[in-house]
């Protein structure tokens, strides 16, 4: 058995969840993204807004954010279900803490934090959350660097959530820890980079006092990457890129190996477009041969276009293989859609607006589940210290699977952050 790597070379314990991929937001910024030094090429949600920005506590060459956000949720379905769904209402506290180096060159970053949520009339589902991490990237040369994140989570799946069972009512708890290391070259117009990854995740075997089992995705997922690309102009290249992942899981039934080759347009921040977008093949096998074997068409993405200096519109899409115990066992390939548009209509005012289409077939079942979501958010910059949210979410969840429940969802919260 492949073992989990005990050392990166950069960073400690990071918050978050990663991707098996290891998507570009887990390692810290690139030395050389134009957002940092000039704010037109950013977007309307994260662009510096420097009266309303924390000023953070220094100590030597640190900056230290601590924050706390405490909210208050109303949810008319938190079980999830097509029948007898009940309704409560739900107040999170989340203290977190974010440090973060000031050094013209390098960059070393670190983050704490925890999430309580209590259940004003079913408090079997309360819960608390946890997580600490960090992530570094070394300049080596103006262009090279290498960058590495590591995080721990302790978190939970609410019904309805991932591959929670559907006579699953209260949250699942499951311990996380991920990590990646990457190698990032320019030789003038051709640029690299490659990298490993892994995600090792373990999750509660009871819930509600009833035995679950989880040993088809308890383990470690390993991820190794290329991506070669070339810059046809000053702000856009053209890339391919090859991946190659496997799966340690407790139960050697649900292991596998995936392959994918993909090419894309990678556009670096204008003040037009930033992000990329990729297609490509993917071919996933069963080790064991329990499992169907998955080969087809492979896409992802994240762009954001700058409509307007005041609205931004960001897409993302992603298609991934997964396992499930469903019917005795079935390779799942998933395929998520996202569009979200963000207007600013103050300074201090931010409304916005999403979208997001979940497609899950379930290989050798007659099984499509389908999962609508949409959502209306709006941020009020009181100033530099606080910060007011509201944010609605909708979720019309179909499937046409055995035993498995259509639902529906509204949640509403309402927030408030404390910050320095």
């Amino acid at each position: 058995m492949k073992s989990i790597p005990l050392v990166l070379t950069l960073g400690a314990f990071g918050a978050g969840v990663a991707v098996v991929d290891a998507r570009a937001a887990d390692y810290p910024p690139s030395s050389r993204d134009k957002v940092e030094v000039d704010p037109r090429y950013a977007g309307v949600a994260d662009r510096p807004q420097p009266d309303y920005t924390p000023v953070g506590v220094r100590l030597g060459s640190f900056l230290f954010y601590p924050a706390l956000l405490s909210s208050v949720s109303y949810d008319d379905n938190i079980t999830a279900v097509g029948t007898n769904e009940k309704a409560d209402w739900i107040f999170k506290f989340r203290p977190t803490l974010d440090i973060k180096s000031d050094w013209s060159r390098h960059y070393l970053s670190f983050a704490v934090g925890a999430e309580s949520a209590t259940y004003a009339h079913y408090s079997d589902a309360d819960y608390v959350d946890y997580f600490a991490g960090g992530k570094g990237r070394l300049d080596i040369t103006p262009d090279m660097s290498v960058s590495s994140f590591l995080n721990y989570l302790h978190g939970h799946e609410t019904p309805g959530d991932g591959q929670t069972f559907n006579e699953v009512t209260v949250p699942v708890a499951f311990d996380r820890v991920d990590g990646g290391i990457k190698l990032d070259n320019r030789f003038n117009r051709l640029w690299t980079s490659t990298g490993f990854s892994f995600r090792w995740e373990d999750f509660d075997q009871f819930a509600d006092g009833e035995f679950i089992d989880q040993t088809y995705r308890n383990g470690t997922t390993y991820d190794a990457f290329a991506r070669v690309g070339y810059d046809i102009s000053p702000l856009t290249s053209v890339f391919t890129q090859f991946a190659y992942e496997w799966t340690e899981f407790e139960d050697s039934l649900y292991d596998g190996d995936q392959y994918t080759a993909a090419v894309g347009l990678k556009f670096e921040p204008s003040r037009l477009l930033r992000g990329e977008a990729y297609v490509g093949y993917l071919d996933w096998t069963s080790d064991s041969g329990f499992l169907d074997n998955v080969a087809g068409f492979y896409f992802g993405g994240d762009l954001a276009w700058f409509a307007t200096p005041l609205l931004t519109v960001s897409f993302t899409a992603d298609r991934k293989i997964d396992g499930s115990t469903y019917n005795g066992g079935s390779s799942v390939l998933t395929s998520d859609y996202g569009v979200r548009a963000d207007y600013e209509l103050r300074r201090n005012i931010i409304v916005s607006g999403i979208f997001a289409y979940k497609e899950q077939e379930y290989e050798g079942n007659d099984r499509t589940d389908n999962k609508y979501t949409y959502g209306a958010s709006l941020r009020y910059l009181i100033n530099r210290y606080l910060t007011s949210t509201l944010n609605y979410r909708y979720t019309d969840f179909t499937t046409n699977g055995i035993d498995v429940d259509d639902y529906n969802r509204s949640v509403v919260t309402a927030g408030l952050k404390l910050q320095y």
